[in-house]
């Protein structure tokens, strides 16, 4: 997963492997709600802002520095709600999936979860983007205020876990990537051919696998895999990317304790005409968030704490992109 500042602003806290969910016993709603205060300090050239937040740098001067760091407050929100109905083996939901929002993805999920006996659960939704994020028309305008446009996107998403009765599971997800206005280059007086490898609407696709791992009853383990390609419309943001990672969850009493280190790496089709090189980037996540069950002796209401730090480094240093998220909230489950 492409692990960009404006998706920290909107998950907001750490980013964690977690196997779908399993089906409620009992018919009726379900779902979650979790608000949630947080601090960051970040660095980011290509990112605007996120919802009311305005989070970029406006305007900068070069092309060959790394975007200044920016501090800022949030308040998110994210929730799901779904309806299980027994008898049939099927849940229907809608929202920001628990699973997705400890992996800082800020889409929004319509689907089914449906119990298939000895093959696994399998899930199925579609995926779209309720509150886009802000990017900027043309990332490479300096000397002058740069301007914003909406980066939406949508696709769908089918996995399968417990797969034949183990504790693997696999999870596809395909989206489209749309920016409503791209000018990007327009600035520098590039041709009209090295303009179209800037274009950055395209579709992408990622496979993950991942196993959970009881180690005990205090300790979980959850290795993961995935491989990811973006075909976009401008050959030089076109990229395949693979990634691992690790989450560690700790049970003591009330506590939970969830750990989780990402490194990803990705490579670009062709070189970016401005910097005349490719853009290949390498990535590293470190969180850990800590949950706190029956808080203030409130049944399903957990206080919840989270760091996280992410860094980007890539080729071209325009692109070097960096997160510190320092996070406070209440997560209640119904």
């Amino acid at each position: 997963m492409r692990t960009y500042v404006a998706v920290s602003l909107l998950g907001l806290v750490a980013q964690t492997a977690l196997a779908i969910e399993p089906l409620p016993k009992e018919s009726g709603w379900n779902g979650y709600v979790s608000p949630v205060l947080s601090a960051m300090e970040f660095r980011d050239n290509q990112v605007a802002g996120a919802g009311p937040l305005d989070v970029g740098n406006k305007r900068i001067d070069s092309l060959d520095e790394k975007a200044e760091k920016q501090s800022v407050g949030a308040f998110s929100c994210p929730a799901e709600v779904g309806y299980m109905f027994a008898d049939q083996g099927i849940y229907l939901f809608l929202g920001n999936r628990l699973e997705d929002f400890l992996r800082l993805d800020n889409g929004n999920a319509l689907g089914a979860r449906v119990d298939l006996d000895r093959v696994g659960i399998l899930e199925a939704s579609a995926l779209f983007s309720a509150l886009p994020t802000e990017v900027w028309e043309d990332p490479f305008l300096t000397g002058a205020d740069r301007q914003e446009t909406d980066r939406t996107s949508a696709g769908a998403q089918i996995g399968l876990a417990n797969i034949l009765g183990t504790k693997f599971e696999a999870t596809l997800t395909a989206r489209s990537v749309e920016i409503d206005d791209e000018r990007s280059g327009e600035s520098l007086g590039l041709s009209e051919a090295d303009r179209d490898l800037l274009v950055r609407d395209g579709d992408g696709v990622r496979l993950e696998l991942l196993y959970t791992w009881r180690v005990n009853d205090r300790n979980i383990l959850v290795p993961a895999l995935d491989l990811g390609t973006y075909d976009a419309e401008g050959d030089a943001y076109s990229r395949d990317g693979a990634g691992m990672q690790l989450t560690h969850v700790y049970v003591q009493g009330r506590l939970r304790l969830v750990s989780n280190l990402a490194l990803r790496q990705t490579n670009f089709e062709e070189k970016n005409p401005v910097f005349d090189k490719k853009q290949d980037e390498d990535e590293v996540v470190a969180s850990v968030t800590a949950f706190y069950a029956r808080f203030f002796e409130v049944p399903n209401l957990s206080g919840m704490a989270s760091l996280l730090y992410t860094k980007r480094d890539s080729k071209i240093t325009f692109y070097d992109a960096e997160a510190s998220v320092a996070s406070l909230g209440l997560l209640y489950t119904f």
